[in-house]
């Protein structure tokens, strides 16, 4: 990693991300303490919200935030795929929730599309292309017609 530490700390202090872990394939009987047991081991846990539907029943699914990255990751290695919740479909999901960036990202996308604005290239490029849609967006949004 060629960024130092520090920098890539506070990087990450800034959009407070990356140490927010989505888990999937959670047995819906599950309540936040049983995914906070089960994810406790890995470190300190800032959050754990399970997902429930307009009916209040859990989707199966959940947010955790540790307090760091190495924490998440750690998570992540020991826990992914690792078993199968009684009544779940498949094993266990663990992976970086998405970051509102991300999501971001891909509304920008999104409606990109539907002004039929929408640039393949810009899926190669990821992040980068999405931005540079965006302000290209931007700039024909704010030019006069």
């Amino acid at each position: 990693d060629p960024v130092p530490a520090q920098v890539h700390e506070s990087l990450s202090a800034d959009f407070g991300e990356d140490r927010k872990l989505f888990v999937g394939m959670l047995n819906k009987q599950q309540s936040e303490d049983d995914v906070r047991r089960l994810f406790e081991a890995f470190g300190n846990i800032e959050e754990c919200t399970i997902l429930r539907g307009p009916d209040g029943n859990s989707k199966g699914c959940a947010f955790v935030k540790y307090s760091s990255h190495a924490e998440a990751q750690a998570a992540i290695n020991a826990l992914h795929g690792s078993q199968t919740m009684p009544g779940a479909s498949s094993s266990l999901v663990v992976k970086f929730a998405d970051t509102d960036k991300e999501r971001t990202m891909r509304r920008m996308q999104q409606m990109a599309g539907q002004m039929g604005m929408f640039n393949p290239m810009a899926i190669q490029f990821g992040a980068y292309g999405a931005y540079a849609q965006a302000v290209s967006i931007g700039t024909v949004l704010s030019t006069p017609m």
